[in-house]
């Protein structure tokens, strides 16, 4: 049982039934720019840095790490594509390498942004916001404790936004940060927004 992409569907499809009349119908891989809010309606923090283009990485978002920035996590193992409910994402199973780690990425276009998801904070039993490589983020899961799991979103621009949901190994061999793993979403983010900035 994939956790990672189950957990994920039921997340996306309640997001898309909520906002059905303002953007969850428009094209895979569509984006657009917008201006950036002096405030956001539901409190999300206002996006400062400069907007970064997702466009060329929709189709295929295992390209968002480069076998270096892999290497730098302590990945072994090329990234396979996936299908979510908002298009295409990227999943890497290292469970069994040194890393113990099983983690996707996705590239969100669909619901408007890092403001909406804040609109439906009050579904997450999670919630941390934070900042990675000066972009606003939040951590944001379903689940009371983490058992080795967390989902972290970053707002790479005014209506897209890249997501990671990873799950560590369980059981007597788990890794030392079992308890405390969204560091590891952090760290896989500020090497995505590295790319999207167009530095590997």
């Amino acid at each position: 049982m994939n956790v990672i992409a189950d957990r994920f569907r039921l997340l996306a499809t309640g997001v898309c039934a909520t906002l059905a009349l303002s953007g969850c119908a428009a094209a895979p891989g569509a984006q657009t720019t917008a201006p950036s809010p002096s405030a956001n309606k539901h409190g999300a923090p206002v996006l400062t840095q400069p907007e970064l283009d997702t466009a060329q990485f929709v189709p295929d978002p295992c390209r968002l790490l480069a076998a270096p920035q892999l290497a730098q996590l302590g990945i072994t193992v090329s990234g396979q594509p996936e299908d979510s409910p908002l298009g295409k994402a990227c999943r890497w199973v290292a469970t069994d390498t040194a890393a113990k780690v099983d983690f996707s990425l996705d590239i969100n276009t669909q619901i408007g942004g890092l403001d909406q998801l804040y609109g439906r904070k009050n579904v997450f039993r999670v919630w941390q916001p934070l900042e990675i490589s000066g972009y606003p983020a939040v951590i944001a899961d379903e689940a009371g404790k983490p058992f080795g799991q967390c989902r972290t979103n970053v707002a790479v621009s005014n209506t897209v936004l890249v997501a990671t949901g990873l799950q560590l190994k369980a059981g007597l061999d788990k890794p030392t940060d079992f308890d405390d793993p969204c560091p590891r979403g952090v760290k896989i983010l500020e090497q995505v927004i590295r790319t999207l900035q167009g530095g590997r």
